[in-house]
């Protein structure tokens, strides 16, 4: 790894054209269901929205590391570990959003370099309406003598030791993957492919960390906004282990101010996939609305 390099490179926005059917698609990858959530899937709806959490799709197209000077970059060995997401202004419905991507650190943790990557977005007239990071592992590539720590890393925060305020659980689909990849632009073969992904060290393909992150940001927003994603400011996630298509994501909860603090796991195995997570909203509902079909039956 060339940290200096790696820094110094300024790559040409990207710019990424869409209408309302790729956000539609996105947010059928995510779980969104026309019974609770037709103002995310039907384009003629009064209130059509653009579920926040779909700006991952023309970041991700913005922040292509392989190639990226400086930049070690092994598919197969490329694990993403946390993600960040802050919201300026609501996503049009369609037009051209153009993205700038830029590597603002390289991490030594040792047994793998960690890549911190920060992409803006703007609308067509120029405004900033987005920002994420991306944490990329990049497993064999540490001991390159780096600092193990930065000052760009926004951090992940720990969940409150109390039971949670409100529980989500959503079933997902043995599907899922192959239909998240279409509404996403992330096309890892991870995902889909038997073979790659034994090549990465798993038996069978698994869910895009960023599906997960997309299920958790709609039960957020559902329990903790009436559904309206106006009211999405960020969120914060550690990917903390994977999810297989067909399992059942549970989405626990803690109310603190306009900071909903979260974990999900799966119930089928109780383990934590999405640890330390929080997501801002402009402002909380006092109590939770969970639909009765999502609400948890743990």
């Amino acid at each position: 790894m060339d940290k200096k390099t790696a820094c110094a490179h300024v790559p040409d926005p990207k710019i990424f054209d869409f209408t309302s059917r790729d956000a539609i698609i996105y947010a059928l990858g995510v779980g969104a269901r026309a019974k609770e959530d037709l103002s995310y899937v039907y384009e003629n709806n009064e209130s059509f929205k653009v579920l926040p959490s779909f700006i991952v799709a023309p970041g991700f197209e913005a922040m292509m590391l392989l190639g990226w000077p400086g930049i070690e970059f092994d598919l197969p060995r490329v694990l993403h570990g946390e993600q960040y997401i802050e919201i300026y202004h609501p996503i049009p419905s369609e037009g051209k959003l153009k993205s700038e991507a830029r590597v603002v650190d390289i991490l030594d943790k040792g047994s793998a370099a960690l890549i911190l990557s920060n992409i803006t977005t703007y609308d067509e007239s120029g405004k900033k309406i987005a920002m994420q990071q991306f944490s990329t592992f990049q497993s064999g590539a540490g001991n390159f003598g780096g600092e193990r720590t930065s000052t760009y890393e926004i951090k992940a925060l720990p969940v409150p030791d109390r039971a949670p305020d409100a529980v989500i659980e959503q079933k997902t689909t043995v599907d899922q993957a192959a239909l998240y990849r279409m509404g996403s632009g992330d096309m890892n073969p991870l995902h889909v492919d038997p073979e790659f992904a034994k090549m990465s060290g798993f038996k069978t393909p698994i869910l895009h960390g960023l599906c997960t992150l997309g299920f958790a940001t709609r039960h957020v927003i559902a329990a903790w906004a009436d559904n309206d994603s106006d009211r999405f400011k960020a969120i914060k996630v550690r990917f903390s282990s994977p999810v297989l298509p067909g399992q059942t994501l549970v989405t626990e909860t803690w109310k603190n101010g306009n900071r909903i603090h979260f974990q999900s796991k799966v119930k089928e195995t109780g383990k934590v996939v999405i640890s330390n997570g929080y997501v801002d909203l402009h402002k909380a509902s006092e109590k939770p609305t969970v639909p009765s079909d999502l609400a948890s039956k743990l």
